[in-house]
């Protein structure tokens, strides 16, 4: 554990300078967060999809050892508990322009299971982490769609993911590849402790999240 948090504030430092680390590592003790489950259910594609495969010019494969030396994937790569069942890398020009990770403990050891049972087809994938060169839009939506079909062929049904309520752009473009909101989370830290609230969403055209402007 201490040495996972120290890599963490070394590669804050690294990407992100002293002032943001220190501001990081602050809501990381106390603060509070507010975030929205997803649920996206998954049928094969007509054509089975199996990586890697080439997208508008975005290739996905699946990750590699080699691929963690890349800053971004460090800086990126979950820290959970939870076993990593897949981890997917998205290039472009042999360029690594973004990655996504998932595990599959989908079950009631996690404080959400109750909320998203209702709409939950097993076998399930819990997304842990994305993430994408914010100068390739293109690359979001390749590993997002490219990645999610190769898990569906695979026979995966479900991905449930939790998004910031804040990162409006994200939660646009989960809801383009054709999840809707089953839940919101509240998670509170003070000084180590952490409480985890969550309420169930029936209807996500009435979640008061809407998209960004432009």
């Amino acid at each position: 554990m201490a040495r996972s948090i120290a890599r963490s504030i070394l590669l804050s430092l690294r990407m992100e300078g002293p002032r943001r680390t220190w501001q990081r590592t602050l809501r990381r003790l106390q603060g509070e967060r507010e975030s929205c489950i997803f649920l996206r259910p998954l049928k094969p594609p007509a054509t089975p999809v199996h990586l890697p495969t080439e997208l508008n010019g975005v290739v996905v494969r699946e990750m590699q050892a080699s691929d963690l030396e890349d800053p971004s994937v460090r800086w990126h790569e979950p820290d959970t508990p939870y076993r990593l069942s897949e981890g997917v890398v998205a290039t472009r020009a042999g360029q690594i322009v973004g990655a996504a990770w998932y595990v599959d403990s989908v079950n009631a050891t996690q404080p959400w299971y109750r909320a998203i049972e209702p709409h939950l087809m097993l076998p399930a994938r819990f997304a842990v982490n994305l993430f994408v060169a914010p100068d390739d839009r293109g690359a979001a939506w390749a590993l997002g769609r490219t990645a999610t079909d190769a898990l569906a062929s695979a026979g995966v049904r479900s991905i449930v993911g939790i998004i910031s309520a804040t990162n409006t752009r994200s939660i646009l473009m989960t809801r383009l590849l054709g999840s809707k909101m089953v839940a919101r989370v509240k998670t509170q830290r003070r000084f180590g402790r952490t409480t985890v609230t969550v309420d169930p969403v029936s209807d996500d055209r009435e979640s008061g999240i809407t998209a960004p402007p432009g």
